[in-house]
């Protein structure tokens, strides 16, 4: 199965074990031809994140941002879990679903995309908007 393609990972720095799970912003991210629900992803920098992502499409999909490449995270699906410095993408099969948690720390807006061929192009692209 290849739920994730590609995962760059160097332990170092991972969300603190105290954190509480009643301030973690949990958002809903649903892939499908060709759009992201929502485009847009609203988050404050020193909050919790967990980015629940689900391929509702027929095709697999990916989840592509530079934002998440120096970020730690834990990255969790039905075939995985990992705790890791740096995501290169997320590749999802019809049906599948995978679990980002991190703690954002820089502010800014960056945009997050599927890199499968032409999928881009017909405008299955979002904006992260960090504050």
């Amino acid at each position: 199965m290849r739920l994730f393609a590609s995962i760059l990972a160097a332990v170092a720095f991972l969300l603190p074990p105290s954190a509480d799970v009643q301030t973690q912003l949990v958002v809903r991210v649903e892939m499908s031809e060709f759009t992201f629900r929502p485009a847009t992803i609203h988050l404050t920098t020193g909050r919790p994140v967990r980015l629940v992502l689900v391929n509702r499409g027929q095709i697999a999909h990916q989840f592509e941002t530079a934002y998440l490449r120096e970020l730690a995270m834990r990255i969790v699906g039905s075939a995985i879990y990992m705790e890791a410095t740096g995501l290169e993408l997320i590749r999802l099969d019809p049906g599948g679903t995978a679990r980002l948690e991190f703690l954002p720390r820089k502010k800014g807006h960056f945009v997050f995309f599927c890199a499968i061929e032409g999928h881009r192009e017909a405008g299955m692209q979002g904006a992260l908007e960090v504050r």
